[in-house]
């Protein structure tokens, strides 16, 4: 029985301690900024360019480069898209031209020409 309750103790530290250690800044920002938990499918650029304005989006693939103060240029295989990435959407990381990313965001539309993804968090895969 002794066994049976030391594995059980054993499990349950080694899982808070898994869970504990998992999170790191781009998940914590995820979940601040109130992201749809239930948004796990990603997409590309091309749907994201048919979504509705405010839609959350998951999208993956590369930062090319800055296009302005918090204006970035990203691309997957479907096209380019502008990214708005606030000073604290970056969680710390540095990332190159070279690192594929995964982007948590929201479809920011204004107009029907100027389509780009409000950045709440961001991490390299």
């Amino acid at each position: 029985m002794k066994k049976i309750s030391t594995m059980a103790v054993l499990v349950a530290m080694t899982t808070a301690t898994a869970f504990a250690g998992s999170g790191n800044m781009a998940n914590n920002n995820m979940n601040n900024n109130n992201m749809n938990n239930n948004m796990t499918e990603v997409v590309t650029v091309e749907q994201v360019r048919a979504m509705p304005d405010d839609s959350p989006v998951i999208i993956r693939g590369y930062l090319l480069r800055q296009n302005g103060e918090n204006s970035y240029v990203f691309q997957d295989t479907t096209g380019t898209i502008n990214l708005e990435i606030d000073a604290e959407d970056w969680g710390g990381l540095t990332i190159s031209p070279t690192d594929f990313i995964e982007v948590w965001g929201e479809v920011d539309k204004n107009g029907m020409s100027m389509i780009e993804v409000d950045v709440s968090a961001i991490k390299k895969l």
